[in-house]
């Protein structure tokens, strides 16, 4: 080989030498830029993400004063239409009974209440007044359509009725006095006449609504 052909091939080994450490010094930094990115990324904790609970979130506790409280629904009560009072001609819708007024026998839709006249008569339930009138029959009357789905009619009332048809009523609200109106019961005395009617129009013993209907 001459001295030529020498200095070409030791010019080659040259050159391929360069560019195989070019190479590897390549590989070296695309692996360390490799590694040094996968160390950045954040590492999950074990088991998952752990993520903090959102106060918001928790389960209502039934129990919990700061719970919001649900709607109390107040169903009403009877109460007695006269606070004192004797009682006269019970209800009898079924057995004839004397009337000492028309002096004949005939049924008693409704439960008498005597007391003196004046005497301060309330509803015996909430309602609504439906009528207000007066007959010679049966006195100065009212008519009241229960939020229970009865009808209670008052009679025998005094002149300074206290209410009118349209009002809305609540138990023991005033309706208007006890008196001797009723002339078809007149020789009975001052006293209400209370009539009770289911939704069917049908009459009811007051007694068996009323809270001291049985202790009387």
């Amino acid at each position: 080989m001459n001295k030529e052909t020498k200095q070409v091939n030791k010019k080659l080994y040259i050159i391929l030498l360069a560019c195989t450490i070019a190479a590897i010094i390549a590989i070296v930094a695309i692996s360390l830029a490799v590694g040094l990115s996968g160390t950045d990324k954040p590492q999950d904790p074990i088991g998952g993400i752990d993520t903090p609970e959102d106060p918001d979130d928790k389960p209502e506790d039934p129990d919990d004063p700061d719970d919001p409280d649900e709607p109390t629904v107040t169903v009403p009560e009877y109460g007695m239409p006269v606070a004192s009072y004797t009682l006269g001609k019970l209800c009898s819708l079924d057995e004839l009974i004397w009337s000492d007024t028309l002096h004949w026998y005939a049924t008693h839709n409704g439960t008498d209440f005597l007391a003196e006249s004046g005497t301060a008569v309330g509803a015996v339930y909430d309602g609504e007044v439906t009528e207000v009138r007066y007959t010679t029959q049966d006195g100065y009357t009212v008519t009241v359509a229960q939020t229970d789905g009865h009808t209670a009619v008052y009679k025998s009332l005094g002149a300074d009725v206290s209410v009118e048809a349209g009002d809305v009523l609540s138990t023991g609200d005033a309706i208007g006095t006890v008196s001797d109106s009723m002339t078809s019961e007149q020789n009975d005395g001052a006293h209400l006449h209370l009539e009770i009617l289911d939704d069917k129009g049908n009459y009811v013993d007051p007694l068996t609504l009323l809270p001291e209907g049985t202790d009387k």
